[in-house]
């Protein structure tokens, strides 16, 4: 399995995909990974993919 993480700080509207530095989707092998990483962020859903 796979997760990507969604950031919605604002709201639903403003619902963006954590990228890299580079702009690349940061796309994560573990949900613990995905876990640590979305600990940056203020408001975020984790998706299974």
């Amino acid at each position: 399995m796979s997760y990507i993480i969604i950031e919605t700080f604002g709201g639903p509207e403003y619902a963006i995909i954590v990228t890299d530095t580079d702009g690349n989707n940061l796309v994560f092998e573990s949900l613990v990974e995905a876990q640590q990483e979305a600990a940056d962020c203020q408001c975020f859903v984790i998706v299974k993919i």
